[in-house]
């Protein structure tokens, strides 16, 4: 299983060139004293606008931490995918942010909720 560092910062590389850049702004946080890692993301819809694959941010992020010795831990997010896009993102990406938009003020069904009376009641 996938430990994560305590504290993540997402970053968005839209067209696979500020991988570096970003890095080395992590790099000045860590000579600050601040433990954070980059977290790469696009989101599916950002692909399909750009013409570019989820592999993409993996390779620009993996060629940056290669380039500037990082040595401390990175993620790439699928960002605001769904579960018919999940998939091409499986060999990709360690983070997997789920789409929610479609459920946006619709209620669930009542056999789906399962809450007891307990969970509910105030601290």
């Amino acid at each position: 299983m996938l430990t994560l560092e305590k504290f993540s910062f997402g970053v968005g590389d839209r067209f696979a060139h500020q991988a570096r850049a970003q890095l080395r702004a992590f790099q000045q946080l860590a000579r600050d004293g601040v433990g954070a890692v980059p977290v790469w993301n696009k989101s599916n819809r950002e692909h399909s606008f750009i013409g570019s694959e989820p592999q993409s941010v993996y390779d620009a992020a993996r060629d940056a931490v290669k380039a500037l010795g990082w040595e401390k831990g990175w993620h790439v997010d699928a960002d605001h995918i769904r579960l018919e896009t999940v998939d091409r993102y499986l060999g990709s990406s360690d983070f997997f942010t789920i789409d929610l938009a479609d459920s946006i003020g619709k209620m669930a069904k009542q056999d789906q909720i399962h809450l007891s009376r307990q969970a509910l009641q105030p601290i």
